[in-house]
C-alpha cells in the first residue's frame, strides 16, 4: 500500500487498519501531496541535510523526506500508528524511526530523539527540523531547541498561524512575548506561507502557516539560560498588561535605563539582556 497523499487514500488506510485520528493528541494528517512538495522544495533538503520530524504521523512528509534527505530521525507518540507507517513501503537504511515524545517534559528535550538526530552531525550532516508539527508541541519544541543551544542549521515547520505570528511579533503588540524576544535574540525567522484548513484532515479548527527559523547564536542562548533569562521573561509576562515594577525590582531597571513604569510588552529584545547584564552585576 503506497503512502496516502490524499484524504481519500488516508481515511481508507486507516479504516482498513481499525484507525482514526485521536484528538487527545491533535492528530490532524496532511492530505494535500503538492504541499507536500512544496514544503520539501521551500526547504532545499538535500543529501547534506540530517532532518528531524515530529510527528511521523501517516508517513506522508516521511516519505518525500526520505527520498531527498541525507539522513531521517522521525518520532511520533502514536505506536501503532508509526507502525502502520512503517509497513508503507520499503524504507531506506538512512530512515530512524523512533515511538517517543519529543519532549521530555515542558523544559527538556527528550534524550534519545536528540541524541539520534545529533549522530548526523557527527557525520558531517546539518541538523535540520522539518516537519508538520502538533500544535501543543510547537512552542515548547521550537523554545527548549532555542534556549538548549542546540546547533542546528534550521526549523522549517507546519506551526499554528497565531503562533507564528506570536514567534515573529514586534514590542508593543499583543502577541509580543517571550518566545517572541526569544526568537528576535537567537534566530532569524519569516513566515514562509499561509496554509488553510483543507490540506488536513480532520480539518483544523484554526489557519496554520509554514515557519522557518534559522538558528543564529546557541553559544550566547546557552550562556542567557544559565543566566536566568527565560524565568526572567516568563516573570515578567505573566502580568503582561502591570507595570515592570510590579514584578522587577525597580532600582535594577533603573540601573539598566529601563522606565519602572513601562510594560514588559513595551520592552525591546535588547532592554531585556541589558536588565539581565544588571543582575549579574
Amino acid at each position: 500500500m503506497p503512502v496516502p497523499r490524499t484524504k481519500t487514500a488516508l481515511r481508507a488506510m486507516l479504516g482498513s487498519q481499525g484507525l482514526s485520528p485521536r484528538k487527545l493528541r491533535g492528530q490532524h494528517f496532511l492530505v494535500d501531496g503538492n504541499l507536500v512538495d512544496a514544503i520539501v522544495r521551500d526547504a532545499a533538503v538535500g543529501p547534506e541535510d540530517c532532518v528531524l520530524e515530529v510527528g511521523t504521523g501517516t508517513g506522508i512528509l516521511t516519505d518525500a523526506l526520505a527520498d531527498r534527505a541525507g539522513r531521517v530521525v522521525t518520532c511520533d507518540v502514536d505506536r501503532r500508528l508509526q507502525e502502520m507507517t512503517r509497513g508503507l513501503r520499503d524504507w531506506p537504511e538512512t530512515v530512524r524511526f523512533i515511538v517517543a515524545d519529543v519532549l521530555a517534559g515542558k523544559h527538556r528535550l527528550n534524550p534519545e530523539v536528540l541524541d539520534a538526530w545529533r549522530e548526523g552531525a557527527a557525520a558531517g550532516l546539518r541538523l535540520r527540523v522539518i516537519s508538520n508539527l502538533p500544535y501543543s508541541v510547537a512552542t515548547p519544541l521550537l523554545a527548549n531547541l532555542l534556549w538548549e543551544g542546540v546547533e542546528m542549521h534550521d526549523a522549517v515547520v507546519l506551526v499554528q498561524k497565531e503562533a507564528a505570528e506570536r514567534f515573529t511579533a514586534s514590542p508593543g503588540t499583543k502577541e509580543y512575548g517571550p518566545m517572541s524576544i526569544a526568537v528576535s535574540l537567537l534566530a532569524e525567522a519569516r513566515i514562509l506561507r499561509p496554509v488553510g484548513k483543507q490540506v488536513f484532515w480532520p480539518a483544523p479548527r484554526v489557519l496554520s502557516a509554514l515557519f522557518r527559523l534559522e538558528v543564529q547564536r546557541p553559544l550566547q542562548a546557552a550562556e542567557w539560560k544559565r543566566a536566568g533569562l527565560p524565568e526572567l521573561l516568563q516573570t515578567a509576562f505573566q502580568h503582561r498588561r502591570k507595570v515592570l515594577r510590579k514584578s522587577v525590582d525597580p532600582d535594577r531597571l533603573e540601573r539598566a535605563g529601563i522606565d519602572p513604569g513601562s510594560r514588559p510588552e513595551d520592552l525591546a529584545p535588547e532592554a531585556w539582556l541589558r536588565l539581565l547584564t544588571v543582575a549579574e552585576t
